[in-house]
């Protein structure tokens, strides 16, 4: 498949839940899912998850995408993204808040690394990488989101990292290992979760 196959089928998949948001295509488009794969180039632009070593993925085209529309970014956004992976979700998150900025952490040291080089070669300026537990910041964000999935029983810590580090109006989003997204949106100082009708599954957050 190439790439236009990717964004065709990308678009078949959003236009499932409603009104397709173009600019997640243009980002798609503009920012090379092959680019930040250093195996399985060939198949850069089948719609699945593919290894990038560390026992780790680059998530699916179309998932990715879903959970893009899901978090709803605008220019000047400040996002935290946990679970770095290849760095292709925080560029195309970066290009979608354009002036805003994105903080990325990854514990994978190997994986931290090979993501800052390629986003410092591709010359994408407003990411930051950081090898840190997310638990730790004391930052407020106006979008979050996880690339990797917990636990039913971990809901709770979502729950309160969303209240203590989302800005007013802000938005989680939180995949399960196996299950639905999770969507919390903070309103007048008080969390609301929501879930996703259709399921995934997702490599493990190391808590």
């Amino acid at each position: 498949m190439n790439k236009q196959g990717m964004l065709q089928s990308v678009y078949n998949y959003l236009s499932l839940f409603g009104d397709v948001d173009e600019k997640i295509l243009e980002a798609m488009k503009k920012i090379d899912r092959k680019d930040f794969m250093d195996i399985n180039k060939e198949f850069a632009y089948v719609d699945n998850a593919m290894s990038i070593g560390y026992g780790q993925t680059i998530s699916q085209p179309s998932t990715v995408a879903r959970m893009l529309s899901l978090l709803k970014l605008k220019k000047g956004d400040f996002v935290l993204e946990i679970g770095t992976g290849s760095g292709w979700n925080a560029g195309l998150i970066s290009y979608l808040v354009k002036s805003g900025k994105v903080k990325s952490l990854e514990i994978v040291k190997e994986l931290a690394e090979r993501s800052r080089n390629k986003i410092k070669e591709l010359e994408i300026k407003n990411i930051e990488i950081k090898e840190e537990d997310f638990r730790k910041l004391k930052e407020k964000f106006d979008k979050i989101i996880f690339t990797a999935g917990i636990l039913h029983s971990e809901e709770n810590i979502i729950e309160n990292f969303a209240q203590g580090h989302l800005n007013e109006n802000g938005i989680l989003v939180c995949p399960h290992q196996s299950g639905p997204l999770i969507i919390i949106k903070k309103k007048q100082g008080k969390i609301k979760k929501d879930y996703t009708n259709e399921e995934y599954g997702f490599v493990p957050l190391v808590l």
